[in-house]
């Protein structure tokens, strides 16, 4: 028997008997919780975005990672990720993340590729916080913004990389403005 919260750790997390290598959080900790929970919500939804991604006849492979620990920045802050993934037959051609530092386990980055698209604390944590008592049609429609949020920050993001990518490929980054160069 678990509570609610560890339940959600322990459901979010790879089984203990899976090849891959699986870190435990701290008994306190809700990073990988709220990781999983979010991750669940919007699962079906990240892979309708990154199946668009994929280019006619280039194919590729969709892969999910399941919440795992990770470190971050140069002093290796613990933060839990989960991450879906569009594999082409030359590597990652994209990468959408939930991340959740342990420093600060309320707030959410959404990460496309390497960079943070959106940071944003769920509104039922900041209820939480405040002590508030919400209505549960209040609760329902605050989460389904904050779930469309999500979705769209990583909708720009993935529309943001096809940009550069486009742009990379039409050489413009590379060629000489103006006579400059020669």
């Amino acid at each position: 028997m678990y509570c609610r919260r560890h339940a959600g750790v322990v459901s979010a997390l790879p089984s203990l008997d899976s090849s891959l290598a699986v870190s435990l959080p701290d008994l306190d900790n809700r990073a990988p919780s709220l990781v999983g929970w979010v991750s669940r919500q919007i699962d079906g939804d990240v892979w309708r975005l990154l199946l668009k991604e994929l280019s006619s006849g280039s194919g590729g492979q969709l892969v999910a990672d399941p919440v795992t620990l990770i470190y971050l920045g140069i002093g290796r802050q613990r933060a839990w990720e989960r991450a879906w993934r569009l594999d082409s037959h030359v590597g990652i051609a994209h990468r959408v993340s939930v991340v959740v530092e342990e420093l600060d386990d309320t707030m959410i980055s959404v990460k496309v590729g390497g960079n943070t698209v959106e940071q944003l604390v769920p509104p039922w944590i900041q209820h939480r916080v405040r002590g508030e008592v919400v209505a549960p049609d209040e609760d329902r429609k605050e989460r389904e913004e904050f779930y469309q949020r999500v979705l769209d920050s990583i909708e720009r993001g993935l529309g943001h990389e096809r940009d550069l990518s486009q742009y990379m490929s039409e050489g413009r980054l590379n060629a000489p403005q103006d006579g400059a160069g020669a």
